[in-house]
């Protein structure tokens, strides 16, 4: 055709918006952490939307972000330092009609505010529901392989075990990638509890940890007494974790020339002189950077921002919590830490101190974690995940 006769086509006036949506669970410290260190990286706040319910939507709308409620997916069931499986799953509504209505839920809100790209962390109805409508999702996860949580429970709890690994499947697979929160192999923490299933890995990216600052950016509490150690001890609010903290009273008393500062909703008539109580504090990196040893559970998320602080630890995991379990283990075999395990805090009185005193006077625990503390420095994990993702949501809504 000549170029005389060429028809003129108008170029677009403008592209569409890319509005980000972050659904999160409100299960435990982690989701909300990983999704506000992300949150932090966008000069923006009118791209983005965060989904969530109780604490985790408190704590973004505390920092000013939109915001809107979903409905709880699951609650985690224990008592006395065990989280409980078989309780969990059957505690919580599994029905394809309670799944629809989440999905339906999610399906909802996607279309009210526009948005081109959900980012969902610990749920699943929001990547469901953005395969529906055709928007892509990735997922944060520190867990792509499901069916070991299930492995030492009741044939009850296998049956349903099945079929859950079976929604996680259908999950992982409705995702356009899976965005691992940790340190690359063979440093991963989470490497235990991924997927090797070509389907999975295929999808799956390591972008680093995912915490809300950089550690030289952190500015830690002041000491009540510079000259001796400290130890933080941060528990969170589940009832069945109960014995460690009457644990930790007990081992401030045994070592009076150590100060614990106690971070949990816990309470007790009489506290040692040495040991302060903190309720639930909007950040606890401050006190983790102060603190020679934290003292906590195997959470993923508090275990990269000790590892990012370059902290050294004594790790108790919630029993027969799998996932946690083999993130202490691992961590434990990287040279980071100590673990005791309920079953030696309620058998041996001086299992606790015995650990506390070998991470404190073991230099090799300290050096270990600075190298992670550095690896955390190079990656900077939030930057690059960030800039992925808002890579990814221009690339898909360019046209």
């Amino acid at each position: 055709m000549p170029t005389g006769s060429r028809k003129k086509f108008k170029t677009k006036s403008r592209i569409l918006a890319n509005k980000i949506y972050f659904s999160f669970s409100s299960e435990g410290y982690g989701h909300s952490s990983r999704v506000l260190a992300l949150a932090k990286q966008c000069s923006d706040t009118s791209t983005l939307l965060m989904g969530s319910y109780g604490y985790a939507l408190e704590r973004l709308q505390s920092f000013g972000y939109p915001c809107v409620e979903v409905t709880q997916e699951v609650k985690f069931v224990g008592d006395a330092g065990q989280f409980d499986v078989g309780k969990t799953i059957l505690t919580n509504p599994s029905s394809a009609l309670g799944l629809n209505n989440l999905i339906q839920e999610e399906a909802t809100i996607i279309k009210q505010h526009n948005i081109s790209l959900v980012i969902a962390d610990g749920r699943i109805a929001p990547v469901l529901a953005a395969e529906r409508l055709t928007i892509p999702c990735l997922v944060v996860t520190n867990q792509s392989a499901f069916y070991p949580f299930f492995e030492r429970n009741s044939t009850l709890v296998k049956l349903f075990g099945r079929s859950f690994e079976w929604v996680m499947k259908l999950w992982l697979s409705s995702a356009e990638e899976i965005l691992i929160p940790d340190f690359p192999p063979p440093y991963t923490i989470c490497l235990p509890n991924l997927s090797h299933h070509y389907q999975v890995k295929k999808r799956t990216r390591f972008v680093g940890p995912l915490v809300a600052w950089q550690a030289a950016d952190v500015e830690a509490i002041e000491k009540s007494n510079p000259d001796s150690p400290l130890v933080v001890v941060s528990l969170g609010g589940h009832e069945y974790r109960r014995p460690l903290f009457d644990a930790v009273l007990a081992l401030a008393a045994q070592m009076p020339q150590v100060q614990f500062i106690v971070i949990s909703n816990f309470s007790a008539t009489i506290l040692p002189p040495n040991l302060a109580l903190k309720a639930f504090v909007k950040d606890a990196a401050p006190y983790f950077k102060a603190a020679d040893v934290v003292i906590t559970q195997a959470g993923h998320s508090t275990a990269m921002e000790l590892l990012t602080l370059g902290k050294p630890a004594v790790i108790v995991p919630d029993a027969q919590q799998i996932e946690q379990e083999n993130n202490a283990l691992r961590m434990q075999e990287l040279g980071v830490c100590k673990v005791v395990s309920y079953q030696e805090l309620v058998d041996n009185n001086k299992a606790l101190k015995e650990a506390l005193e070998m991470v404190l006077n073991g230099p090799c625990y300290s050096s270990k974690s600075a190298e992670f503390s550095q690896l955390a420095k190079e990656q900077h994990g939030a930057d690059y995940t960030y800039k992925h993702i808002a890579e990814f949501a221009r690339r898909l809504s360019a046209y």
